[in-house]
């Protein structure tokens, strides 16, 4: 599979250190571990944190064809820990991947790629500049499947950037906790079923993945009408869960563009879910060192 992501890239600051994330950036990275071509279309200060972003992610394999340099910092989230080691965080604004831009020559260079997915999310539109780069991809360049996650935070998303993902998305991953939001601001209809209400709403979508918290995940096939459950995950002994729902999503959609089994990806999509719980790295150090055996 050759996919194009396109999103943020922030590092998690911490008191005595720092760790690589982002809903789109571990998005790409597992995809690219997996053994899929995948390229990152995100903003990169020019400073260490952007040149330590831009080495870890071509060491999991991301090719850095649309990387842009910027003068604005690096995204980051500085993490404080309060009294009893409650974290508090604050996600800085006006940085790097706010200024994500397309310009004709990298939609022409897009166009000619080739790829057989687009993967964006609501997160990434926080800004008017990259908003509308995310919608000059799609507004100008075809894709066969169009992957939208939706990443409600707190003054990161808008009623027009979750309503941008929906529109074109034809594979849409949306959590139980943000289920609300959609009939909320007025995009489905409250009254009807969550799963429904989006087959109405949106036509173009063909796949909903609905992960459903400790219940585990339930995909919606509208071509045909069939609903896949998951069940309850195996029960594992939960580090972390940053980076679970990226790394759910990313390996569904691995296994089901290379074998077209929904049912199969589920499975092995809630596999690799729980080595993500299991461990405190949003990319945990085993993916890794399993790529480099391949």
């Amino acid at each position: 599979m050759k996919i194009l992501v396109f999103g943020e890239t922030i590092w998690d600051v911490y008191p005595d250190k720092s760790t690589l994330g982002g809903a789109s950036l571990n998005f790409c990275a597992n995809l690219a571990l997996l053994g899929d071509d995948a390229c990152f279309i995100t903003g990169l200060g020019r400073d260490e944190l952007g040149t330590r972003a831009a080495s870890m992610l071509r060491e999991y394999g991301v090719r850095d064809d649309f990387f842009q340099l910027s003068d604005r910092p690096t995204g980051q989230c500085i993490v404080t820990l309060g009294e009893e080691g409650i974290p508090s965080y604050r996600v800085l604004t006006d940085v790097a991947y706010d200024d994500i831009r397309t310009d004709e020559k990298t939609l022409d260079a897009i166009g000619r790629a080739g790829f057989d997915v687009f993967y964006f999310n609501t997160l990434s539109q926080r800004s008017p500049t990259s908003r509308a780069s995310v919608r000059a991809i799609l507004e100008k360049v075809s894709f066969p499947e169009i992957f939208c996650d939706v990443n409600i935070r707190e003054g990161c998303w808008d009623r027009d950037s979750l309503a941008l993902c929906m529109e074109y998305a034809t594979i849409a991953k949306v959590s139980e906790e943000e289920a609300h939001f959609f009939s909320d601001c007025g995009l489905t209809d409250a009254a009807l079923p969550f799963d429904q209400a989006v087959h109405e709403a949106f036509p173009n979508v063909h796949l909903l993945v609905y992960t459903l918290g400790a219940d585990g995940s339930a995909v919606y096939d509208y071509r045909d009408g069939t609903a896949y459950f998951s069940g309850k995950p195996d029960r594992v002994s939960v580090v972390s869960t940053v980076g679970a729902g990226d790394c759910y999503g990313a390996s569904f959609l691995h296994h089901y563009m290379q074998h077209g089994d929904i049912a199969a990806a589920i499975r092995f999509a809630a596999a690799r879910c729980c080595v993500v719980v299991s461990n405190a790295e949003a990319i945990p150090q085993a993916f890794v060192d399993e790529a480099k055996k391949k």
